[in-house]
């Protein structure tokens, strides 16, 4: 399936069963269930994770290309969490568990 984002700038290419790629990121931009996302933190960057009620089973990759690894902020959807402050350097890996984004 191939969709149109204007929005963001993009068109994204969905295979079932294969990762999404993101573009690189460098500003705020909105994760969808199975991406990998790039991320350039050379200036702060903001991931917002999709909501966890539709996205149970499903993961995020965030994975820092360049820049500084403080300089990324995760934020999931308003009244959900996520369940580790701090992350590991350099890749970040989320799975929900359909009411929290859990940091494997």
């Amino acid at each position: 399936m191939v969709t149109d984002n204007p929005a963001e700038n993009r068109t994204d290419v969905f295979i079932p069963g294969v990762w999404l790629i993101s573009p690189v990121v460098m500003t705020s931009y909105t994760a969808r269930p199975w991406e990998f996302v790039r991320v350039n933190a050379h200036d702060p960057v903001t991931i917002r994770l999709p909501p966890a009620a539709s996205s149970a089973g499903t993961e995020v990759v965030i994975r820092e290309i360049a820049g500084e690894e403080e300089a990324i902020e995760i934020l999931a959807s308003t009244g959900q969490q996520i369940a580790r402050n701090g992350y590991p350097s350099g890749t970040i890996r989320l799975l929900c568990d359909g009411a929290t984004w859990l940091v494997l």
